[in-house]
């Protein structure tokens, strides 16, 4: 049996799975996380980077032909996308530690 997948479900999966796995992350290890708003936004500002570098290297390496594609796609761009998730959960997460201790 084969399983045929559009790149749009494809794509709805990695973001997916990248997802769980940096929120998996933020749960996980809670002691990892910045303490105040500076790291925080150095880590948000940080994974920009490293997604954007994780694309243009995908970008190039695709023509390299598919098996490289998916070492790039599952070694690049899964895990930039897993620590830009997890820098905006732990953004986040001070965030409403800041909002909470205001209301109180």
């Amino acid at each position: 049996m084969v399983v045929q997948v559009t790149i749009q479900q494809f794509l709805v999966g990695l973001a997916v799975g990248s997802a769980l796995i940096g929120f998996w992350v933020a749960l996980r290890f809670p002691e990892r996380a910045p303490d105040n708003f500076g790291i925080a936004l150095i880590h948000v500002f940080a994974s920009f980077a490293v997604g954007w570098a994780a694309a243009s290297a995908l970008a190039t390496l695709v023509g390299f032909g598919k098996t490289v594609a998916f070492i790039a796609i599952f070694g690049l761009v899964l895990p930039a996308l897993a620590y830009t998730f997890l820098a905006g959960a732990w953004f986040l997460k001070l965030a409403h530690g800041m909002i909470s201790h205001h209301r109180h």
